[in-house]
């Protein structure tokens, strides 16, 4: 044995017996990265009004990332069809989904991102924790679902909807630090409420902003010491909304109070300070899939915002009407 070989070895011994073997295993070979991404739904918020507030938690992810301000013309400007464009990268025209009342049939044909993951990678963990109950309807859809879907249940003499959207954000919290899900999906609703009742441009509704980024601020906190103390795990946060509001509250209709949107990404893939006016609510689960690997079907409307993607395509026809939420 040569002088080389010798030297190798009696360091090899001197590590194992003096390093613990944690220590020793991270030497000979690093964990793989493992991504996970958490995408939070805020209904009804205008970026506009984020700015407005001067909300320090979404200004901060969207100066760290990818920030997008565009429109969804023609899409219609309803929560039903704007979050299963969201959870499926499908336009209104493909899912059908026209309005709030809607059964699970559409996401047969237009499975959400999560079965679209479960079916590519069966070993992920997936979740749902959101406010509004139709969600429910939309994560527990298809064959295999997410493998938690919860509604949070409305928090009594709370006629905002800032105690149960609390509720919301402090389970997806203990998710991320508990069980850290590989994808986690949460929608908050106190924005859309306060827009309804009071109007977009309301004192009101620059309120419901400033609470609903205290949230976001926490959940971004829970991922930010989850990805700390476990640093093969590569965060990815992504933030939207579904509409926008009149200013004296309303929405459904064409204007650009209603059709403005934005996309928030926040993660190694998007470089500080990025911005774009293409990239819209049909490019979340494109990029969610992009994100673990698996690849999209061609029917997706939406394009991968991670740098590389081909270009995004717009809604291409014209929306039927429907009832307001």
């Amino acid at each position: 044995m040569s002088r080389t070989q010798l030297l190798a070895k009696a360091v090899a011994v001197l590590a194992a017996t003096v390093l613990p073997a944690s220590v020793v295993a991270g030497v000979a070979r690093a964990d793989p990265p493992v991504a996970k991404a958490v995408v939070i739904g805020i209904d009804g918020l205008m970026y506009r009004k984020i700015e407005q507030a001067q909300a320090p938690n979404l200004l901060r992810l969207a100066g760290a990332g990818l920030l997008s301000r565009s429109s969804i013309v023609p899409h219609i400007t309803i929560s039903g069809p704007s979050w299963a464009t969201v959870l499926t990268g499908v336009w209104d025209r493909k899912h059908g989904i026209t309005n709030n009342q809607f059964t699970a049939a559409p996401f047969a044909r237009y499975p959400t991102v999560f079965t679209q993951l479960e079916r590519a990678r069966p070993g992920l963990k997936t979740q749902s924790i959101a406010t509004w109950d139709q969600i429910a309807t939309m994560a527990g859809s298809g064959s295999p679902r997410a493998d938690v879907v919860v509604s949070t249940a409305p928090a009594p003499h709370d006629p905002d909807e800032s105690r149960t959207d609390a509720a919301t954000a402090a389970a997806v919290v203990t998710a991320i630090g508990k069980f850290a899900p590989d994808l986690i999906f949460t929608h908050l609703d106190q924005v859309d409420r306060a827009g309804h009742e009071s109007g977009g441009a309301s004192r009101a509704y620059l309120d419901a902003v400033t609470r609903v980024d205290i949230l976001v601020g926490r959940i971004v906190a829970a991922v930010d010491a989850r990805a700390a103390a476990h640093p093969a795990e590569r965060w990815t946060i992504i933030v939207t909304a579904d509409h926008g509001h009149l200013p004296k509250g309303g929405h459904g209709g064409q204007s650009p109070d209603e059709t403005t949107n934005f996309v928030i990404a926040r993660g190694l893939d998007f470089r500080s300070g990025t911005t774009s006016t293409r990239a819209t609510l049909v490019d979340i689960t494109p990029t969610v899939l992009d994100i673990f690997d698996v690849a999209a079907s061609p029917d997706l409307d939406g394009r991968s915002l991670r740098p590389g993607s081909a270009p995004i395509r717009p809604p291409s026809t014209e929306p039927e009407p429907a009832a307001v939420r």
